[in-house]
């Protein structure tokens, strides 16, 4: 897999760290945990303004996986930003990604296993723009609130010639159905929050000045209830829904890795992160609108 990683890099132009402004950081924490209460835990990404994954934010969420399978209190962990624009966005396209943490690691889905199969309810409560890995990280948790005017979520990869590789094939096929499904993945657009409560994927929108209010009271009501119980609901609806296997996260990313090295993909990445990619915040918030600046077999004038 070291071959994604080196195709990227190789793909981009090399920049300074002080050209980098929009992260990812590399001194932690970027994920902050706060115990609301000993059974109603808060997890914030705090690499603003991106909360882009990189290496730290994939050791740093599988430690706090560990934490919450084996702490015997816990029973909601709402997970949330501290950044204004974005709840999330994309894995680390910059940087080296090391092969023993990224989405194509056995400890990634392992770890996304564990907490579907937890007796804890996990919460993604967005607020901001929840981009390709950032909207597979919030697809992946047990529930989903959007704040109506202000979360947006897409899967852009197909956009620059690749394909979701972190969960959102998966999770949008049984969240959303197939048809719309194909729509998300293969349109590459923003969807608002009404229209991804509409296709359920997300749970529902809630106006933004009852947002934290409403997260934070459905938080404590689930927190007051019996562990058992909740691991118990859990189990049940994951047997009937059925929860994504190991294999099918992996072959959507071995996709993605193929995707990202052939054809004209890593001379469009580089023309992309020439023009603003993980370094200018208008750019990756237009990421969708960005993308069809660089349709085709360029050259591209953007």
């Amino acid at each position: 897999m070291r071959y994604l990683t080196y195709a990227l890099l190789t793909a981009l132009p090399v920049v300074s760290a002080a050209s980098a402004l929009l992260g990812p950081s590399f001194t932690s924490p970027v994920i902050v945990t706060k115990k609301v209460t000993p059974s109603y835990w808060r997890a914030t990404f705090s690499d603003p303004p991106l909360n882009v994954q990189g290496d730290l934010f994939f050791e740093e969420f599988y430690a706090l996986v560990d934490k919450i399978t084996n702490d015997p209190e816990v029973k909601v962990v709402v997970f949330d930003s501290s950044s204004d624009s974005f709840f999330s966005t994309h894995v680390d396209l910059v940087n080296p990604l090391n092969e023993t943490s990224w989405p194509g690691s056995p400890k990634y889905w392992d770890s996304i296993t564990r907490l579907a199969t937890a007796p804890v309810l996990t919460v993604a409560a967005i607020r901001g723009r929840a981009y390709n890995a950032g909207a597979e990280i919030a697809a992946v948790l047990d529930v989903r609130f959007g704040s109506k005017e202000k979360a947006v979520l897409g899967q852009f990869e197909v956009g620059f010639g690749a394909n979701p590789g972190g969960g959102g094939i998966e999770m949008l096929s049984r969240l959303a159905g197939r048809s719309r499904a194909l729509e998300v993945v293969l349109g590459a657009d923003t969807f608002d929050a009404d229209t991804a409560a509409l296709y359920g994927w997300i749970n529902r929108a809630i106006p933004d000045a009852q947002f934290e209010k409403f997260v934070d009271n459905f938080a404590r009501r689930v927190a007051g209830w019996d562990r058992y119980a909740i691991g118990a609901a859990k189990s049940l609806i994951n047997g009937r829904t059925g929860f994504p296997t190991a294999d099918q996260q992996l072959e959507s990313f071995n996709s993605f890795v193929a995707a990202a090295s052939q054809g004209a993909v890593p001379a469009r990445l580089k023309a992309m992160k020439a023009a603003g990619l993980q370094r200018n915040l208008k750019f990756e918030k237009d990421f969708s609108k960005e993308e069809l600046k660089f349709v085709g077999k360029g050259p591209w004038k953007a």
